[in-house]
């Protein structure tokens, strides 16, 4: 069987913060996976941690990321990086550049499994909207829009799976049901959008037979088909 690795890497929302273990989009990749796709070995990491912004990210990105050679990374920060707080706020151009460093470091490790050319693919998700209501002025979602950007942006650049998740919930008829009484945190319901468009971006990587295919990189809007 080909051993495929997934690391969830982000801050409490990856971490499942304010709900049990079983709701996070880790545990449920653990057990559906195998299920799914039964010709594959999946090992599948968690390495997400509250509070976290992009800077603290870039500390651990090797030992909690690329130790495990993984062949799919996704990736959700900036909820933290545009709290307007001194212990957390990254300005827009700090959160561009660690997420550039953190997706070159992943593209550029070789992870030794003949998948993909050893290239790990990271899946970048746009940060999630909040409860204004709850948490303004310290966050409010035209910032989040503007870091949101930078993500659609990067992903173009370095022709990454992209997930808006932002846009994802703000469709949703009601946000209110996707969030905790926090305003910031995912409900079960958020958790379960949450695992469903992750779940469809990874489907969108393995081939009828289970295997992880060559991520074919997608077209800029200037360059001709």
């Amino acid at each position: 069987m080909i051993k495929t690795t997934i690391v969830g890497f982000g801050d409490s929302i990856t971490c499942g913060y304010g709900v049990e273990r079983s709701i996070t989009y880790i545990d449920r990749l653990e057990r559906y996976m195998p299920l799914y796709f039964p010709s594959i070995s999946w090992h599948i990491d968690h390495a997400g941690v509250c509070g976290d912004t992009t800077r603290e990210a870039l500390t651990r990105l090797e030992g909690q990321v690329l130790k495990h050679h993984p062949n799919i990374v996704i990736i959700l920060f900036g909820s933290n990086d545009a709290a307007m707080n001194a212990e957390q706020f990254r300005n827009l151009d700090e959160f561009e550049k660690n997420m550039e460093k953190i997706i070159q470091e992943i593209k550029g490790h070789n992870n030794r499994t003949g998948l993909n050319g050893c290239v790990p693919i990271p899946i970048l998700l746009t940060p999630p909207p909040v409860l204004e209501e709850i948490l303004a002025p310290e966050r409010n979602n035209n910032r989040l829009r503007q870091y949101g950007h930078t993500i659609k942006l990067l992903a173009k650049k370095y022709n990454c799976p992209l997930i808006d998740l932002y846009e994802h919930m703000t469709s949703h008829p009601s946000l209110k049901d996707l969030l905790s009484t926090d305003g910031l945190h995912f409900s079960i319901e958020g958790y379960n959008l949450l695992y469903d468009v992750i779940f469809s971006e990874i489907t969108k990587l393995i081939n009828y037979q289970g295997v992880l295919k060559d991520h074919e990189p997608f077209l800029h809007e200037d360059e001709p088909l």
